[in-house]
C-alpha cells in the first residue's frame, strides 16, 4: 500500500501466499465465480472495430480475454495450468519507496525463497502483425465526431545499452517536434473546428504512432489537406534552426527538474512506469545516469540529425484510419485517399 512501510511484511507475506500457495479446489473456484470479475482487459472492449481489425493477421486472435468462462469449470485444469505458468522464476516483484534495501532483500528472502516450480516451456511471445498501409473507414463507439489517423509503425527494438536509446530519443525528440510544428502552423493559421492529437504506443513487439485529426464530416477532407500539405513541407524543408533551438531549451530545462519531478511522482506512477519498461524490453536506469545520458545527448543533437530523423519517419507507408460514430453516413474514403496523396 502506497506510503505504508509498516504493512510491507504482511505485503509481501500475501504476495507469497497468493503466488505459490494458492489452493485450487473446485470450493475456491466456485467462490471466484459467484464474485465479480475484476480482470481488466486493454481495450476495456475487445470486441470494438478499431481493435478487431488491429488484430487481423495476428497470434492474438484466437485469445479474447473478455470472453466469457466455458461452464463448467474444471478445477484440476485450473491447478494444472496455475501450476505450468505462475512459477516463482517467471514473476518479477517491483518494491517502490523509500526503504532500505538490504532489510527489504531479506524480507522478500524470507518470502518467497521457499516456493517451488520452474517454468518447462518458453511462454508464447504475443505479436501484432505490421500495420498495412490502407485506407479504411471504421464505426465505432468510442468516437462522437469523425477521427482520422495517420498511423505508421514499425518493429520495436529493445532498449539494452545506450546506443539504442540514443536511438529511441532520437526519434521521439522528432516525432514531439513535429506535433509542436503542426499544432504552431493550424494555430497560426487560424484552422477552425480541428483537433489535433499525436498517440504513440509499444503494442505487442509493435511501435505504433499516429496523428489525429478529429473534425466534424463536412471539414474533414479540408483539414487532412491542410495536415497533409505540412507534412509533406516538413518533409522537404525540415525544422528550422529556431524551432530546433527552442524544443531542446525546454527540454533541457525538464531536465534540470527532474529529481524535484522525481520526488513528487506518486508510487504507483513509479510503478507503472517500470512495469512498461519490462514489458518493452526497456533496461532500468537510476535518475542520476538518466540526467547526464539525457544532457549528453541533448548536447550533442543538431537540428541536421533531427531533421534526418523526420525525413525517415514521414517517408514510411501511412495507413488512414477513419473511426466514425455509429449510424453516421459512410464516409467516401477514395477522397481522404486523392487528398492524402496529392
Amino acid at each position: 500500500p502506497n506510503n505504508r512501510n509498516d504493512l510491507l511484511k504482511e505485503a509481501l507475506t500475501y504476495l507469497s501466499d497468493a503466488t505459490g500457495k494458492l489452493a485450487i479446489t473446485p470450493e475456491t473456484v466456485n467462490y471466484a465465480l459467484s464474485n465479480s470479475d475484476m480482470v481488466a482487459t486493454w481495450p476495456t472492449d475487445t470486441k470494438e472495430g478499431w481493435w478487431r481489425y488491429r488484430l487481423k493477421g495476428s497470434t492474438l486472435l484466437g485469445h479474447d480475454p473478455a470472453e466469457p468462462l466455458k461452464q463448467p469449470v474444471c478445477a484440476e485444469q485450473v491447478k494444472s495450468f496455475y501450476q505450468q505458468w505462475y512459477t516463482p522464476d517467471a514473476m518479477t516483484l517491483i518494491v517502490v519507496g523509500n526503504e532500505d534495501s538490504r532489510a527489504v532483500i531479506e524480507q522478500i528472502n524470507k518470502a518467497f525463497g521457499d516456493l517451488k516450480g520452474k517454468r518447462e516451456t518458453p511462454a508464447p511471445v504475443p505479436t501484432l502483425s505490421p500495420l498495412r498501409p490502407e485506407t479504411v473507414s471504421i464505426m465505432t463507439d468510442t468516437v462522437r465526431q469523425d477521427r482520422l489517423s495517420m498511423m505508421w509503425d514499425t518493429a520495436w527494438q529493445p532498449i539494452r545499452e545506450s546506443s539504442a536509446l540514443l536511438r529511441y530519443w532520437r526519434a521521439d525528440l522528432a516525432r514531439e517536434a513535429l506535433f509542436w510544428h503542426v499544432q504552431q502552423t493550424l494555430s497560426k493559421n487560424n484552422v477552425k473546428d480541428i483537433g489535433l492529437g499525436f498517440d504513440c504506443r509499444v503494442l505487442f513487439q509493435r511501435a505504433q504512432c499516429a496523428i489525429n485529426v478529429e473534425s466534424p464530416g463536412d471539414k474533414l477532407n479540408a483539414n487532412l489537406g491542410v495536415v497533409a500539405k505540412e507534412l509533406a513541407k516538413v518533409r522537404k524543408e525540415g525544422l528550422s534552426e529556431e524551432e530546433f533551438n527552442a524544443l531542446v531549451a525546454q527540454k533541457s530545462l525538464e531536465l534540470q527538474k527532474l529529481f524535484a519531478t522525481y520526488a513528487r511522482a506518486d508510487t504507483d506512477i513509479l510503478i507503472s512506469q517500470r512495469i512498461r519498461s519490462l514489458q518493452n524490453q526497456v533496461v532500468d536506469i537510476a535518475p542520476e545516469q538518466y540526467q547526464k545520458l539525457r544532457q549528453d545527448f541533448l548536447n550533442g543533437l543538431t537540428v541536421e540529425m533531427l531533421n534526418q530523423d523526420l525525413r525517415q519517419q514521414l517517408s514510411q507507408d501511412m495507413a488512414l484510419i477513419l473511426l466514425q460514430p455509429k449510424g453516421e453516413p459512410e464516409y467516401d474514403m477514395k477522397e481522404l485517399k486523392a487528398t492524402w496523396n496529392a
